[in-house]
């Protein structure tokens, strides 16, 4: 059963309940504010016109974490064919100045599961521009470009 309140709702009452729901439902649909990070996001490069990096870098209040695909591309009669893209996660991923520094586990031997091929190593992006890097030694000792995707 509904009860009356136990006093009569003022106009000034009304209106001050009327303004702090505007205000709440304001908030609620306001978008989040953007995360400034300059590494955060989905950094991608190809080659051969595939996919050959994919770098997702996450920024929890400036700890920063991560993994990346190293995409296998095999040449088979001619045409260029992406072979393997299991993620690693980036180990002691930092940024020092305007260079994206981490190590991930790294098979010395394309496709060894064996530990004793496993090695630690250390890759670099420097950062050129606001949704732009260059990926330092990752193809064949060349540099690669990495672009952020909006998101």
């Amino acid at each position: 059963m509904l009860r009356p309140f136990p006093h009569p709702i003022s106009k000034g009452d009304k209106m001050k309940m009327l303004i702090k729901s505007a205000f709440l439902f304001l908030l609620l649909i306001a978008p989040a504010p953007a995360n400034d990070s300059p590494v955060a996001g989905v950094w991608t490069a190809e080659l051969n016109e595939k996919p050959f990096i994919k770098l997702t870098v996450n920024d929890n209040g400036g700890k920063l974490s991560g993994n990346m695909v190293f995409y296998m591309l095999v040449q088979e009669n001619g045409d260029w064919n992406v072979k393997g893209d299991d993620p690693v996660c980036l180990i002691n991923p930092r940024l020092e100045g305007q260079t994206f520094v981490f190590e991930v586990v790294h098979a010395k031997k394309h496709g060894s599961v064996d530990p004793a091929d496993q090695e630690i190593k250390t890759f670099r992006m420097q950062l050129t521009g606001k949704d732009q890097g260059v990926f330092k030694g990752a193809a064949n000792g060349g540099d690669v470009v990495l672009t952020r995707k909006p998101g």
